[in-house]
């Protein structure tokens, strides 16, 4: 799992590449078109036209071909990387805490703590399900890298060293993505 850093950081560099490769090839036409082509403020001409177009195209598909090869969020690729995608923890609902199995209600997914250490979850199975069965993922992950754990789990703990900041429900996670 990528951290929100990582995913930036990708998206710049995936943008810059692109850009790189796009400038180039606009050099390149205006080379082969004899050094006439002019698009600015003050003139243009059909060579320049030419160019900005052959610009435009290139700059586009290899925005296209980065966003797959580097799999970082639309906004964060085309911002080149100064909008990242939400942290894990920021779509974390803190849980509520039992400190002993027979505290269960009923309602919901409780956390069940002892000795002050989270040691389990009730409320997705029948008895008590020890946290190392259930999928954790580290609280500055990048919310956009959760969607696959999702096809498995009904939920993933949010954590940060050993304390566990809250948990992101399937539901809550695909209605935030419009999914």
């Amino acid at each position: 799992m990528r951290t929100v850093k990582e995913l930036r950081l990708a998206g710049l560099f995936a943008y810059l590449g692109a850009l790189v490769l796009a400038l180039l090839f606009s050099l390149l036409v205006h080379y082969l078109l004899g050094g006439e082509g002019r698009l600015g403020w003050g003139s243009f001409n059909f060579y320049g036209l030419v160019e900005g177009l052959a610009f435009l195209l290139v700059f586009t598909f290899s925005l296209y071909v980065a966003k797959k090869a580097v799999r970082v969020p639309c906004t964060t690729l085309l911002t080149a990387g100064l909008l990242g995608p939400l942290p894990a923890h920021r779509l974390a609902r803190p849980l509520p805490r039992v400190e002993a199995p027979e505290a269960y209600e009923g309602r919901g997914v409780v956390l069940l703590v002892q000795e002050g250490r989270p040691v389990g979850l009730l409320g997705l199975s029948d008895g008590v399900l020890p946290l190392e069965e259930v999928q954790s993922v580290e609280a500055e992950v990048a919310a956009s890298e959760l969607y696959p754990l999702f096809f498995r789990q009904p939920l993933v703990l949010v954590v940060r060293g050993e304390g566990v900041v809250g948990a992101i429900p399937r539901e809550a996670f695909f209605r935030q993505w419009g999914i």
